[in-house]
């Protein structure tokens, strides 16, 4: 009866001079409190109340300090109230000067490596601002020229072609067809995508025509991308052969 009555002062004692409601049990001199509190400042303070009004019993402190997550439930916005600022719907996204379906990729080309991000800090560093994207240099593309001689076509530029002239034709001052044709065969092989492809080119009145065999789809892909960045090209009609769906 004594050992259940020490329990009790004790439990009595944490509530009324901590707030804690823990257990306390007793046994052999020695009292155990288990349960949860909310701070270590509390576990503590529940260990010295027992010292106290069990002087000379061990104290056995298994109260766990209970994780309380900072904010309350309050703190968030109910369905009735909404979430004020965000736009619900493709309409209030352009009503705010916005893309619906942004294109991340159609950004200015940033091809002067020293203006790149780096460790330098004289320089201002536009693509940390994000206003640019810096496109290292393309390996040139190397052929064996007359007398087994290493030839490079093309340049160190961002494509096979940073600027390209198509002679117009005397007759008319047109561009012309076979104008055309040849400089998509040279583009073609100027291009580190494309300079391995066998592609036959044929142009009538602005329109291509490509034929061949490519490895794969990417490389339809890259010859037709080729073919359009020619000026005086009006349409290109692919009409490629892919090995590996053969």
């Amino acid at each position: 009866m004594g050992q259940e009555m020490l329990a009790e002062r004790v439990a009595t004692a944490l509530r009324e001079q901590a707030g804690l409601h823990v257990a306390v049990e007793e046994h052999h001199k020695t009292l155990t409190l288990s349960g949860l509190v909310e701070s270590t400042d509390d576990r503590e303070a529940a260990e010295e109340i027992a010292r106290q009004v069990a002087p000379g019993y061990r104290i056995d402190n298994n109260l766990e300090v209970e994780m309380v997550v900072p904010t309350t439930v309050e703190g968030y916005p109910s369905e009735d109230q909404g979430l004020p600022n965000l736009p619900k719907s493709a309409a209030d996204i352009t009503a705010l000067g916005a893309d619906v379906e942004p294109d991340f990729t159609a950004q200015a080309i940033l091809d002067d490596p020293t203006a790149a991000s780096g460790p330098s800090s004289d320089y201002e560093d536009l693509v940390q601002e994000g206003d640019d994207v810096y496109v290292p240099p393309t390996d040139p593309v190397v052929t064996t020229g007359d007398e087994a001689q290493a030839e490079v076509l093309g340049g160190f530029g961002t494509t096979s072609m940073d600027s390209v002239e198509v002679p117009a034709s005397a007759e008319d001052n047109r561009l012309g067809d076979e104008a055309i044709a040849e400089a998509i065969r040279r583009e073609l092989r100027e291009d580190a995508a494309t300079t391995d492809l066998l592609i036959d080119v044929d142009v009538q009145q602005g329109v291509v025509r490509l034929r061949g065999c490519v490895p794969g789809v990417e490389d339809v892909e890259n010859v037709e991308s080729v073919a359009w960045r020619v000026p005086g090209v009006r349409d290109v009609v692919e009409e490629l052969e892919v090995a590996t769906l053969s």
